[in-house]
Order: structure tokens, then sequence, then C-alpha cells
């Protein structure tokens, strides 16, 4: 578990905040379809899926 955690960027906790954020939004405003967007997000961050993972930086290219 302390593995798990510690690979936690900025980037993560801010996703896994949002969709917690937007579940309980959700919960709160009986909106559902809301609550689809926050497990998403949720989703990305803890599962390290999509940006969440950091996989949508674009790679500097070295000068030659």
């Amino acid at each position: 578990m302390k593995k798990y955690l510690i690979s936690w960027d900025l980037r993560r906790i801010v996703y896994f905040v949002g969709g917690l954020f937007f579940i309980l939004l959700a919960v709160k405003d009986q909106v559902w379809w809301m609550g689809l967007i926050g497990l998403y997000y949720a989703g990305m961050a803890v599962f390290k899926l999509g940006c969440a993972s950091g996989n949508c930086a674009i790679p500097l290219s070295a000068k030659k």
C-alpha cells in the first residue's frame, strides 16, 4: 500500500480530488450523470490511466 501511495504526483491528486468532488456533488444533488463523470476522473487517478499517468505530455526532442 505504501509503494502505491508514493507514486502519486500532483496531477493524480488533482484528478482524484476533482472526481471525488463530482461524485459527492452528484449524490448531494441527485444528478447521477455527474457521478459518472466523477467516477471517470477518480478512476483515472486510482488506476493510473490516461493523463493521470503522465502520458499526455509531449516529450521534448533533443537537438542534434
